[in-house]
C-alpha cells in the first residue's frame, strides 16, 4: 500500500461536539481519545457563534503564500515565505483551529443540517450523528456534499468508528488549507519528500519520539519536529553529494581533522546553525555541538539524514507553556 504523502505541516487542531442533550455530550466524549481536544456545547447558536469567530482568522497558507502580479491574469506567480511556515510554531492559536464539527440531527434549536449550512468556513469537516430512522437524509446530505461522513449513535462500533473518522478527517481539513502550500512548494522541493522510503521513515519517527506537529523548513531541507511534551527535534535530509559540499564549506575554519574525516565518510553531517569565527586559533568553538550522526536511507538514490535533539531555533517558543500537552491541561482546568 503506498504511503500518504507528507504535508507541508500538520498540528492538533481543534473537534467540536455539538448537542442539546448535555448527558449523552458527557458520555459520548468519555468514547474519545485522551489527546483529542475537544470542545461540547449544547446551545446551537454558541456553537455557531465559536466556529464562525475562529474561522474569521486567516489560515497559514493566507498568511504564507502571496500572489506576485494579478492573481487572475497568466503570468501571476506565487510567492511562497517558508519562514512563516515554520513560525507557526510560536502561534498560541494553533491548536484552537477547528477542524471538525460532530453535530446531532436531531436537535430543538436547529438541525443537525441546518447547523453545517450556518458553518462559515468550507475547510471544516462536518460529521453528522444520527438515529437508525435518520439514515436517509444524512445519505442525501452527504451525497449532496453538506456534511463529510454520517455516523449512527447507538453503532456498537462507535467508539472505534467516531475516532477514526475524527483522525481521517483532521487529516483532510488540514489537505485543504495546506494545498496551496504544497502546490508552491512542489516546483522547487527536493526529491526526498516524494519517496516512499523517506515517507515510511518519517512516519517511524513520528511514532519514536511521539511527534504531533511539524513543518517543512529549507537551509538545510527537513523539518521541525515537536513532541507531544513540547521537545523540538530538527530533521536534516541531504544527498551525497551536499554532504560532500559540506567539505568544502567548512574548510576555510579549520575545523579538527577528524570532523573532516566524518564528513568524508558519510558517517555525519554538519550543522552550522551559527558560524565559527574564521581561522579560529583558540579552539574555542567547539565543533561536536554542530557536527550529527549521520544515518541512510535508500530511495532513487542515497540519502543522509540526522535528527538534531533540542536545535537552535530562531522563534519564539516555551516547551511547558507551548506543547500541546499543555494545551490540553489548560482546556481541562477550564472544564
Amino acid at each position: 500500500m503506498k504511503p500518504r504523502r507528507i504535508l507541508p505541516y500538520y498540528h492538533p487542531s481543534t473537534v467540536i461536539f455539538v448537542d442539546d442533550n448535555e448527558r449523552f455530550l458527557d458520555s459520548f466524549t468519555l468514547l474519545l481519545s485522551e489527546r483529542l481536544a475537544v470542545r461540547c456545547f449544547s446551545s446551537t447558536s454558541a456553537a455557531l457563534s465559536f466556529i464562525n469567530d475562529n474561522a474569521a482568522r486567516p489560515p497559514l497558507d493566507k498568511r504564507c503564500v502571496s500572489f506576485l502580479g494579478a492573481q487572475h491574469r497568466p503570468g501571476g506567480t506565487l510567492r511562497l515565505d517558508l519562514a512563516l511556515v515554520e513560525q507557526e510554531i510560536s502561534n498560541p492559536d494553533r491548536f484552537s483551529d477547528i477542524s471538525v464539527v460532530v453535530v446531532d440531527y436531531d436537535m430543538p434549536e436547529m438541525s443537525g443540517l441546518d447547523f453545517c449550512q450556518a458553518i462559515n468556513s468550507r475547510r471544516v469537516k462536518k460529521v453528522l450523528l444520527t438515529g437508525v430512522g435518520d439514515e436517509k437524509v444524512a445519505v442525501r446530505a452527504f451525497n449532496d456534499g453538506l456534511i463529510d461522513r454520517f455516523l449512527t449513535k447507538n453503532d456498537p462500533q462507535i467508539q472505534a468508528k467516531i475516532n477514526q473518522t475524527i483522525d481521517d478527517l483532521q487529516r483532510r481539513h488540514f489537505e485543504d488549507i495546506s494545498s496551496l502550500i504544497q502546490s508552491t512548494l512542489e516546483m522547487k522541493s527536493p526529491e526526498f519528500l516524494l519517496e516512499d522510503e523517506f515517507i515510511f521513515l518519517f512516519q517511524s519517527l513520528i511514532q519514536q519520539y511521539d511527534i504531533v506537529e511539524y513543518y517543512y523548513v529549507e537551509d538545510p531541507n527537513g523539518f521541525l519536529m515537536v513532541s507531544h511534551q513540547g521537545e523540538l527535534y530538527r530533521l536534516i535530509v541531504v544527498t551525497e553529494s551536499q554532504a560532500d559540499e559540506q567539505i568544502f564549506s567548512v574548510r576555510k575554519y579549520n575545523p579538527p581533522q577528524e570532523v573532516i574525516n566524518s564528513l568524508k565518510s558519510h558517517r555525519s553531517i554538519i550543522w552550522l546553525c551559527e558560524q565559527p569565527d574564521e581561522n579560529d586559533e583558540s579552539g574555542s568553538f567547539d565543533w561536536n555541538e554542530y557536527v550529527h550522526k549521520a544515518h541512510t536511507f535508500q530511495g532513487s538514490k542515497p540519502w543522509l539524514y540526522t535528527l538534531v535533539e533540542n536545535p537552535p531555533a530562531d522563534i519564539e517558543y516555551s516547551e511547558g507553556e507551548s506543547s500541546y500537552s499543555a494545551h490540553l491541561k489548560a482546556i481541562d482546568q477550564q472544564g
